[in-house]
């Protein structure tokens, strides 16, 4: 249902440009188009990896500390350390209008686009140490990951080179930006298992959770820690790609770059 009101939305965005800009009908063309794409955050996977680590040091450091002074309630930390481990996937799709100001061979277009996104940054595994002050410590493995879908709206600025040529590179730049309702519907979900060294034997626990980042910022505010959650997710693209002419009005068009991640899209797109 959401994707078919997306659909309608872009159509009634291109319509009201086809119809009621003529001066932008005599002088250009129109180009309206549908693509989809492979989408990945590993190429920034120190940095996430970094932040991510962060803010899942509270997480589990306080789920692992429940565990141990719900039985030995006298007890309390010394330590902790973590190590991290990142992977990411996602997919992305999207219907498109471009402006051509030149017409059939102009370089430059002007689009306006409604993107659907699907991130999945994922913990596969991480290790945790903690210490308590008795000279117990408590060790564990965890898996965790965090899903967000947002819809943005995009303007992007296309270059396309030697446009004559029925096969021709093209360069593109654009910014986008979506709502902060994605954020506040994002779901993190994450499970561990652990064993407890004491003097004398161990015990093991394990637990698994999921919640949305509205209920995690709350949690972490509810314990004096600062968590920022923007009113938006913006977007950035710089793409290079190959455009192929299947007849006049006709293309297809695969390109790679950045978009907040990498990206890998085929497309294919109708001039008239």
């Amino acid at each position: 249902m959401k994707d078919c009101k997306t659909i309608r939305l872009v159509l009634v965005l291109s319509m009201f440009l086809f119809v009621f800009t003529p001066g932008l009908q005599g002088q250009g063309k129109f180009e309206f188009g549908f693509h989809y794409s492979k989408w990945s955050l590993n190429i920034i996977k120190g940095f996430i990896e970094d932040a991510l680590g962060e803010s899942m040091e509270s997480t589990f450091r306080d789920d692992f500390l429940a565990d141990i002074q719900e039985d030995y309630p006298g007890l309390s930390e010394d330590s902790y350390e973590q190590d991290v481990s990142l992977d990411s996937s996602g997919s992305n799709f999207g219907f498109e209008a471009r402006w051509y100001p030149a017409g059939q061979h102009g370089s430059f277009s002007l689009g306006l686009s409604i993107e659907k996104t699907s991130m999945e940054i994922s913990i596969p595994e991480l290790s945790a140490r903690l210490d308590m002050d008795d000279g117990s410590y408590y060790e564990a493995n965890a898996n965790a990951s965090f899903i967000i879908n947002p819809l943005s709206f995009h303007l992007s600025f296309r270059w396309d080179i030697i446009p004559s040529s029925p096969v021709h590179p093209y360069f593109t730049f654009g910014l986008g930006v979506a709502t902060g309702t994605a954020l506040d519907k994002a779901e993190f979900s994450y499970s561990y298992s652990g064993t407890y060294y004491i003097e004398g034997g161990s015990e093991s626990y394990e637990d698994s959770k999921t919640k949305t980042l509205t209920e995690l910022n709350e949690e972490m505010e509810a314990d004096g820690e600062d968590f920022f959650l923007p009113g938006f997710i913006p977007f950035i693209q710089i793409n290079l790609g190959l455009k192929g002419e299947i007849t006049d009005n006709l293309h297809l068009l695969v390109d790679a770059g950045i978009w907040n991640g990498l990206l890998l899209r085929g497309g294919i797109a109708f001039r008239f």
